[in-house]
C-alpha cells in the first residue's frame, strides 16, 4: 500500500503538493475550507461578468526557463493562451502630465528619461538593474532542507554575476528608492509599482520579467487555471474534499518523539496519515491546530515581528460599453478623496481594464476592477459580523463615491453601470482563513531579503508546511515551488527519487 499524505487547504501550493506526491507514488487527500479549488487564485461570476480576484500575470508563461518546465509538469502550458501587456500601468495626474511604465526596457528608458530628465542617475539606477536581470537564468528555487552543496555550486554559476546587484537592491525599499527622485510625479508613479514596503529588487526582477515576455496574463482568469492544476490532481488519482475545515492536527507520541498521524474535521470526522502538509494558512495552522507547540525561534520572530501583505477590497465594475484604453492600467486622482475605512482614504485611484480578456464581460462589455489595499481587516470583520446591514451599506457608499470620483476619467459610468461588486477583507477571511486577510503571506522587505522559513518544525515528525508562510514574497511562484519542494522533502524521507512528469 502507498504511503498516505493529508494536505490542508486546495490552494495553488496544496494542489501543486498534491500532483508531485501522487507522481511519486504516495496516495493523498486534500481538505479544503471552501467549495472551490484556488485558495485565493479564485474567480466568481456577477450578472454574465467574471470577477478576477488574482492573477495580473503569470511568471513562466514562456518556453525557456525553469519556471515555464515546472508549469508544465501541472498543466498544459501550450494549451493556455497568454496576453502580454505593453504597458505595467500609466500615471496620470490632475494637470494632464502622464507616464507609461513600459514593459520593454528600452522603451521604458527612453520615457522615464524625456519626463523627468533631472533624474537621469537613478532612472539608470533602475534601468541598468532590470536590464541585467533580464539575462538572469534563475534556477527553480528549493527549501532549504533540499538544499546540497550541488545546488550551492548551480546557484553560483548561474546568479553569481548578479549576487551584487541583488544584495544590493534588495536592502533598498520602494518607497525609499522611489524618495530618491527630484521629480514629484515621478516619485509617485515608482511609489505605486508594487507594496511600497517591498524590496525594489522585486520591481526591477519583475521589469526583466515582463521585457522578456514571460510573465503573461493567461485568458479565462484565475479560477480556470486553478481548475486546471484540479484536474491534473485528480487525473494523478487525488481526492478532495470540500467543505471540510480543520479542527486539528492529530500526534501521537512514542518513544519520546511525537508524530502527525492525522486530522480531526470541524464536523468531528478523523482521517488517518502517514503525514500531514499544511498548504493553508500558517498562523492558524500552527498557533490553532497545533496548539502553539511547534515552533522555532525563527519562525516564532516572524509572526511577532515581521510585515505581512496587507489585505485588500476589490471593486468590481461592469459597464455596458467598451472603455478604450491604451494601457489595462491607470493609475489617476479622484475628483476628491474617498473614505474606506479608519486607516485607509484614497485620493488616487488604481483601476485594471479587463478588454484584452473577452471571457470576463460579454461582447460589446466591459469589466472594470480595482484592488484597494488596506490593514483594516478587523474592522471589516468585526463590521460584517455584527452590523450586516451597516456592512452593506458602507459597501454601497464606497461603490458610489469611488465610481463618482473616476467618471472624469472614464466617461459616464453611472448611465452604463450594470453589475456592481465589492469584496472585503472580511471576505479573505471567510473564503481562505488568511492571517490578517493578508493576499500574500510575508513581505520580501529589505529587513528580510531572500529568507526562507522551515517546512519541518522541532519536536514534531511527520509534518510539513508549505506555501506563502514559509516563503516571503508571495505570488504563484512561491506556490508552485513549495508545494514541489516540499514534496521533494517527503519523497527524501520516504527513501525515494524524487520524479516529475512534463505535458
Amino acid at each position: 500500500m502507498p504511503e498516505k499524505v493529508i494536505i490542508i487547504g486546495a490552494g495553488i501550493t496544496g494542489l501543486s503538493t498534491g500532483c508531485y506526491l501522487q507522481m511519486n507514488g504516495f496516495e493523498t487527500e486534500i481538505h479544503e475550507m471552501h467549495s472551490l479549488p484556488g485558495g485565493l487564485c479564485t474567480s466568481w461570476k456577477r450578472e454574465g461578468y467574471t470577477i478576477d480576484g488574482c492573477i495580473h500575470w503569470l511568471v513562466g508563461s514562456r518556453p525557456g526557463n525553469s519556471l515555464y518546465d515546472a508549469w508544465n509538469e501541472l498543466v498544459n502550458m501550450k494549451e493556455i493562451n497568454f496576453y502580454n501587456h505593453e504597458i505595467y500601468y500609466l500615471a496620470e495626474d490632475d494637470k494632464g502630465n502622464c507616464i507609461r511604465f513600459y514593459n520593454n526596457i528600452d522603451k521604458l528608458e527612453k520615457e522615464l528619461l524625456s519626463k523627468a530628465p533631472e533624474d537621469k542617475a537613478v532612472i539608470m539606477d533602475y534601468i541598468t538593474s532590470a536590464r541585467k536581470f533580464s539575462r538572469m537564468k534563475m534556477p527553480l528555487g528549493k527549501p532549504m532542507e533540499l538544499f546540497t552543496i550541488a545546488d550551492a555550486f548551480e546557484a553560483l554559476v548561474k546568479m553569481g554575476p548578479y549576487f551584487g546587484r541583488l544584495r544590493k537592491w534588495s536592502k533598498v525599499s520602494i518607497v525609499d528608492f522611489a524618495a530618491r527622485f527630484k521629480n514629484p510625479f515621478l516619485r509617485k508613479t515608482m511609489e505605486n509599482l508594487f507594496v511600497p514596503e517591498m524590496g525594489v529588487v522585486f520591481a526591477m526582477i519583475t521589469t526583466a520579467w515582463m521585457n522578456n515576455n514571460m510573465a503573461g496574463y493567461p485568458i479565462g482568469g484565475s479560477l480556470e487555471f486553478s481548475r486546471l492544476i484540479e484536474q491534473r490532481y485528480l487525473e494523478l488519482g487525488g481526492k478532495i474534499h470540500y467543505n471540510s475545515r480543520i479542527k486539528e492536527i492529530a500526534t501521537t507520541e512514542s518513544g519520546g518523539k511525537t508524530s502527525a498521524i492525522g486530522i480531526v474535521t470541524a464536523s468531528g470526522e478523523t482521517f488517518n496519515a502517514a503525514c500531514v502538509v499544511s498548504a493553508a494558512d500558517g498562523h492558524s495552522t500552527l498557533f490553532e491546530l497545533l496548539g502553539g507547540r511547534y515552533i522555532d525561534p525563527k519562525t516564532a520572530d516572524f509572526y511577532n515581528t515581521q510585515l505581512t501583505f496587507p489585505s485588500f477590497l476589490l471593486l468590481s465594475l461592469g459597464v455596458d460599453r467598451i472603455i478604450e484604453s491604451e494601457s489595462s492600467s491607470l493609475i489617476f486622482p479622484l475628483t476628491k478623496p474617498v473614505y474606506i475605512d479608519p486607516s485607509t482614504t484614497i485620493t488616487d485611484f488604481n483601476i485594471r481594464i479587463h478588454s484584452y480578456d473577452p471571457t470576463l464581460a460579454p461582447e460589446g462589455k466591459t469589466l472594470l476592477e480595482a484592488m484597494i489595499p488596506t490593514r483594516e481587516t478587523d474592522y471589516w470583520c468585526n463590521l460584517r459580523n455584527n452590523d450586516l446591514k451597516e456592512y452593506k451599506a458602507e459597501k454601497e457608499r464606497i461603490i458610489r463615491e469611488v465610481t463618482a470620483g473616476m467618471e472624469w476619467r472614464l466617461g459616464n459610468i453611472d448611465a452604463h453601470l450594470e453589475m456592481k461588486d465589492l469584496s472585503t477583507p472580511a471576505s479573505v477571511v471567510r473564503y481562505t482563513n488568511n492571517w490578517k486577510g493578508s493576499f500574500e503571506g510575508w513581505i520580501m522587505t529589505p529587513k528580510i531579503g531572500f529568507s526562507q522559513l522551515p517546512m519541518k518544525f522541532p519536536g514534531l515528525n511527520n509534518f510539513y508546511m508549505a506555501g506563502h508562510w514559509v516563503n516571503p514574497g508571495g505570488g504563484l511562484p512561491v506556490a508552485l515551488m513549495t508545494g514541489r519542494g516540499v514534496a521533494g522533502l517527503i519523497c527524501r524521507q520516504s527513501g525515494k527519487k524524487f520524479r516529475t512528469v512534463h505535458f
